[in-house]
């Protein structure tokens, strides 16, 4: 396997790829409704999931400065 490594090197054919194929630019889907690929319930989850930490953490830091006292 690594003896024919020199003549590899030396013969670039086996290397060439067109440029044409490695630089052929992706079709743009707009998705029609869909921000940043998420589909309209995936949005709704993740916004439920932020509110969640929100609350969370806002009640952590009310109880941490004594603010409140849930028990």
């Amino acid at each position: 396997m690594f003896d024919s490594l020199r003549d590899m090197s030396d013969d670039s054919t086996e290397f060439e790829q067109p440029l044409d194929s490695i630089f052929e630019p992706e079709p743009y889907d707009t998705g029609a409704g869909r921000f940043l690929g998420m589909t309209t319930g995936q949005r709704l989850v993740i916004s439920l999931l932020l509110l969640a930490t929100v609350i969370v953490l806002g009640l952590t830091c009310l109880m941490v400065t004594e603010k409140i006292w849930l028990f």
